[in-house]
């Protein structure tokens, strides 16, 4: 009766999550059918108990972009920023201390506060820079792309300083007589850590498909030849990254007389790897007493494409997969293990020695409830810890000519999508959300 008594308070903590408003990750990546979306966009905007965390607004900026609700999806993102900016302000003042920004992770991973990585950094401009375009707005779109790259500037320097934070935790584990250097039996994410395509990647920020659209962005929006042909040096930097991004611009088969427009289609598909805390369980000094290894984990994408054709009476592309979100998260894993696994051990030698400390004054039950005790509230903080999680996990870009007047067909997988261009315009642009296999939403402006 007593142990019930200690753990009463934290299970009406956590029957009061049940019935929070808050959607967790599993119901919020569920509710993305044509039936589900609504409550699941109305329950996102309706919850404010995450409005001080970056990824409650991330994912709101996405629903709402799908949804076609472009004003309020800018607004979202803005939200992101401001919280983004406020830490990165905070940090600028010392860069040293950077760990502490993170909140405290004395027990738990899951109690950092979480402010995105890179990948995500970047691609939350990419994504903004999609909705001034569906407004007709491509200055705005030209800024939010040249806000991406600034953004990747502090990664860089707050990367940097996780590196030597990372030696630090690994010198005072390796004191503790811990070892840091491989990764533990067990972590599910280890054969993934060897893909070829993660080693192989140039690094865990920049992806091509952004730089490929920047460079079409700031074409369209007649910045290129006042900025040092930026249009060009961003494809330039796509090609590096890929040399598929050639794939995503097709050459001219219309007769030069023939009226024609420029046609830019952008497929977003999927949702990108959801973040959890994986927790590792051994047993420690004696039977009585265990610890765990806590360390980041990510579940697969989900809803994504197999198959994309675009078509015309004569034309049949198949753009290219740009983003690849799943790849980018796991390479930011790979990068961050040695920092995470060497705070890890610190993290559970911590509590192994809290455990044992009470099992020596109150004998092996003080020590079970003791190691129970920490392994419970951990859970606790470990089931917040949340990413952009709507993050599209594939991104395609096709830039084409078209006759005035033709028809384009779109074909997702077994959908498929008729557009009929207008006779009077220069150019169009289609954005496309591919949600799941039921819920295509297709948005697009002329220009």
């Amino acid at each position: 009766m007593p142990i019930l008594k200690r753990f009463l308070p934290l299970l009406f903590l956590s029957s009061l999550s049940t019935f929070a408003a808050s959607l967790n990750s599993d119901q919020l990546r569920g509710g993305l059918s044509p039936a589900l979306f609504p409550h699941t966009l109305s329950s996102l905007c309706a919850d404010t108990s995450n409005d001080d965390e970056m990824w409650h607004w991330l994912n709101l900026a996405r629903l709402q972009q799908a949804n076609g609700d472009f004003k309020d999806s800018i607004a979202s993102f803005e939200k992101a920023y401001t919280i983004l900016d406020e830490y990165e302000n905070r940090a600028k003042i010392s860069i040293r201390n950077i760990g502490s920004f993170m909140g405290s992770s004395l027990l738990s991973k899951g109690s950092e506060t979480y402010y995105a990585k890179g990948y995500e950094r970047s691609l939350m401009h990419t994504l903004n820079a999609l909705n001034y375009a569906m407004l007709g707005d491509f200055e705005g779109a030209a800024v939010e792309m040249r806000r991406m790259e600034m953004r990747q500037e502090f990664w860089l320097r707050e990367s940097e300083e996780k590196i030597k934070d990372a030696a630090d935790e690994k010198a005072k584990a390796q004191r503790q007589g811990s070892d840091v250097t491989s990764i533990p039996t067990g972590y599910s994410m280890g054969r993934m850590l060897e893909d070829p395509d993660v080693r192989t990647m140039a690094n865990n920020y920049q992806d091509p498909f952004s730089y490929a659209l920047s460079s079409i962005i700031v074409d369209i929006a007649g910045h290129s030849a006042a900025s040092g042909d930026a249009s060009a040096i961003s494809l330039k930097r796509a090609l590096a990254l890929n040399p598929d991004v050639s794939k995503a611009f097709s050459s001219s088969k219309i007769n030069p007389k023939t009226p024609s427009m420029d046609i830019t289609v952008i497929i977003l598909s999927g949702e990108a790897p959801s973040l959890k805390i994986e927790k590792i369980r051994f047993p420690i000094f004696h039977a009585a007493e265990y610890t765990s290894l806590d360390l980041p984990s990510y579940t697969l994408p989900i809803n994504d494409l197999s198959s994309v054709v675009l078509s015309t009476a004569t034309l049949r592309l198949n753009p290219p997969r740009l983003l690849k979100s799943n790849l980018m998260a796991y390479k930011t894993l790979k990068d961050e293990l040695p920092s995470d696994l060497a705070k890890g051990v610190v993290r559970a030698t911590t509590k192994a020695v809290a455990a044992k400390q009470i099992s020596d004054k109150f004998g092996d039950l003080g020590g079970l409830i003791a190691s129970i005790t920490m392994d419970f509230g951990s859970s606790y903080a470990d089931k917040d810890y949340r990413n952009w999680e709507l993050l599209p996990n594939s991104g395609y870009i096709s830039k084409f000519k078209v006759k005035k007047g033709d028809t384009l067909d779109i074909i997702l997988n077994e959908y498929k999508e008729s557009i009929q261009f207008p006779n009077d315009k220069k150019g169009a642009v289609i954005l496309v959300n591919y949600l799941t296999s039921d819920n295509i939403r297709i948005h697009h402006v002329t220009y």
